[in-house]
């Protein structure tokens, strides 16, 4: 575990700790520490406790049972964490995947239990997608399952399957697939007892084609003080039920077709106090809706305000809001999806407001602060229709924002480094906000995830908010000898302060860029694969310093691709068949020659010491099923570029032919063990 501690000359201060797992989720305990639920690439459930100044003070892996992954997590009463996901349980070939309920204790360092959740029945699996705790420790469960012998409890709104024969001349491998709500009390016999079990869908299967029946999923839960829940996800099923009086009480799709529903409960689970679906017919014949959360205010019993992303004009949008109409620029090869914010009154009778809300990669389940306000985080994708508050900071695609109640306006926004931020947020008591995110580090093959803690509102004074390579933008937590490093915060410098001074364990670094959100550097050649640095800043106006960074023998990052004659490959200017691109590069690593930081290259200029190669990834069509491939090939040139920096790398390859019939291709660049994050690479297809 790295942790970034970003001091700030004035009182508000920034911290960011990296953790070596992908962050899913934050769990608050109430108290202003939190912990960050998470998973790792063998599987294990991860756990960071951070406490109420953002700093990692515990982490702990678990390794619960085979293909473990955590969906979300709760931190009830006694300061205990509650994780839910899936897992498989047995050792047996078929076992199947079951929901996973595990206890850790108020550490976060100690796994108290950990059950499966589900039937036995090895043709269907059982998963397990949101938890919530009411105020006397209940368990409140939600997902999906269609195990023939998933437990449900008598007198449950919904106590047994519907219609699970498939119609004459048809076969279906197990039941239909239903979406289920469980409340689980505590018990000192037991680590809970099933209070009550109710599936959630189309209670009659329709009689049609061949093929799987609709399916239906919880993807959110809320619990009032009452005890009385409230569901929400995604259904196919055009009998879902409704309530009279709902705000939609018909299913707007064709068959199969996905519909958001918003579900209330009463107390005991046996009966809907009301139901109602959301989304309008779809525009496209594929519409993939996602709910991401839901949250209920404090007004009138309880508005519900739900969030997700859809790949399609498919969500009703009220008068007046914020982005009125789906965005859908040009350049997105499947179509861009789109982030949503809705509220629902306490009845399910109305539709207070509802929006769109950028072009998102994903939006974050929603969390609302004592006002009221709506917070959300996520990674955008394109800003095209996003709506940000005047002044927002706008360093990158990890978006932090605040909506009215209302939805009618944004009263805080900003726009962090990518990965940074993005995947989950939490609202401490003391008005700062937590935010996860998580960055694929190719690196060291492995996920590295972020947790930035921000004081409310925008920082003051010198405050870092993140070191990124410059060429990609991407947070990691690495650096490499001779990497363009980028500097986001706040209060960092102008071209004009001559004082500004940045430095890596002391040696001073060139200086590429300045401004008082950004300054861009050259990271010493000096520095040691395996070690560990800081970067100090130093103004007139104060300094600020990151926690440790480690430092790897390279980290290539792609500025750009470029044509045999110069222009940027793209698009609407596609590479000539079998013609040499150029792709120039950051994080090469050390050179074959000892040269002076910020030397310019001269002729001829210096080269990598570590092997560099190209791999370019083509997909062929074929009458059955398109051809994937990948050729690794050796370039004709890799070396620095006369008359800039040393630390510019220029990669000339001659594309090979099997490009000149390939449906799409990709670029990465490999240097030494280390892979860049591949880019789009158009080349002009042979008649």
């Amino acid at each position: 575990m790295l942790v970034f501690s970003f001091a700030t000359a004035r009182a508000q201060q920034s911290t960011l700790s990296n953790v070596s797992f992908n962050p899913r989720c934050i769990a608050p305990d109430g108290h202003g520490n939190n912990f960050v639920v998470g998973s790792d690439s063998q599987s294990g459930i991860d756990v960071a406790n951070v406490d109420s100044g953002g700093n990692v003070i515990a982490t702990s892996s678990f390794r619960i049972a085979s293909d473990a992954t955590p969906a979300a997590a709760a931190v009830d009463p006694q300061g205990n964490l509650w994780i839910v996901g899936a897992a498989i349980f047995g050792t047996a070939t078929n076992e199947p995947l079951v929901g996973m309920i595990a206890e850790v204790d108020s550490s976060g360092t100690k796994l108290l239990m950990a059950n499966p959740f589900g039937g036995v029945d090895p043709k269907g699996y059982t998963r397990i997608n949101t938890v919530a705790i009411d105020t006397n420790g209940n368990l409140y469960v939600g997902g999906y399952s269609f195990q023939s012998d998933f437990p449900l409890t008598a007198g449950a709104f919904m106590s047994q399957y519907g219609n699970t024969s498939p119609p004459a001349g048809c076969s279906w491998d197990g039941p239909p697939t239903y979406g289920f709500i469980a409340k689980l009390a505590q018990s000192t016999q037991k680590p809970y007892t099933l209070t009550y079990s109710t599936l959630l869908g189309s209670q009659q299967v329709p009689a049609g084609p061949c093929g799987f029946p609709p399916s239906t999923a919880v993807s959110a839960l809320a619990v009032d003080a009452n005890g009385v829940v409230t569901a929400a996800g995604t259904t196919e099923a055009s009998n879902f039920p409704v309530t009279p009086g709902s705000y939609q009480s018909q299913y707007a799709g064709q068959t199969n077709d996905v519909d958001i529903f918003v579900t209330r409960l009463n107390a005991q689970g046996s009966a809907l106090v009301w139901s109602t679906l959301l989304a309008t017919a779809p525009t496209i014949a594929s519409d993939n809706i996602l709910l991401s959360g839901i949250a209920l205010d404090s007004d009138s019993g309880g508005n519900v305000v739900l969030t997700g992303t859809t790949d399609a004009a498919s969500i009703p949008v009220t008068a007046g809001a914020l982005q009125p109409k789906f965005a859908n620029p040009q350049g997105f090869q499947l179509g861009p999806i789109n982030g949503f914010v809705a509220k629902v009154n306490a009845t399910g009778s109305n539709l207070i407001f509802s929006t769109y809300y950028g072009i998102d990669d994903g939006l974050s389940a929603p969390r609302l602060d004592a006002q009221g306000n709506i917070w959300i985080t996520g990674s955008v994708a394109d800003q095209s229709g996003l709506v940000l508050h005047p002044n927002s900071l706008n360093l990158g695609g990890s978006l932090i924002a605040e909506l009215a109640p209302d939805g009618s306006s944004v009263l805080f926004s900003e726009l962090l480094s990518n990965g940074v931020a993005g995947q989950d947020l939490a609202l401490n008591p003391d008005g700062s906000l937590l935010a996860v995110g998580t960055s694929a580090n190719t690196v060291l093959n492995a996920s590295t995830g972020f947790v930035l803690r921000l004081p409310r509102g925008a920082p003051s004074g010198i405050s870092i908010l993140s070191v990124a390579d410059s060429a990609v933008n991407e947070v990691t937590g690495t650096v490499a000898p001779g990497e363009f490093l980028s500097i986001y915060g706040t209060g960092l410098g102008t071209t004009s302060e001559v004082g500004t001074q940045v430095s890596v364990d002391g040696i001073l670094t060139p200086m590429l860029y300045a401004s008082a959100n950004q300054i861009n550097v050259l990271a010493p050649y000096e520095i040691q694969a395996g070690k560990q640095v800081n970067i100090q800043l130093t103004t007139d106006a104060g300094s600020a310093q990151t926690g440790p960074l480690q430092v790897v023998p390279a980290q290539p990052g792609m500025f750009v691709v470029l044509n045999a004659d110069g222009s940027v490959n793209s698009a609407s200017h596609p590479a000539a068949p079998e013609s040499v691109i150029s792709i120039f590069v950051s994080g090469a690593g050390a050179l074959s020659q000892a040269l002076p930081d910020g030397t310019i290259a001269g002729s001829p200029a210096p080269v990598p010491a570590l092997p560099v190669l190209v791999d370019i990834s083509y997909t062929l069509p074929s009458t059955l099923v398109p051809i994937l491939g990948v050729e690794t090939v050796t370039p004709d040139y890799a070396g620095g570029v006369p008359g800039t920096v040393i630390d510019m790398l220029r990669v000339a390859v001659k594309l090979p032919a099997v490009l000149d019939t390939a449906w799409g291709s990709s670029v990465a660049v490999q240097v030494g063990d280390a892979k860049s994050a591949t880019t789009p690479l158009y080349v002009s297809t042979s008649p």
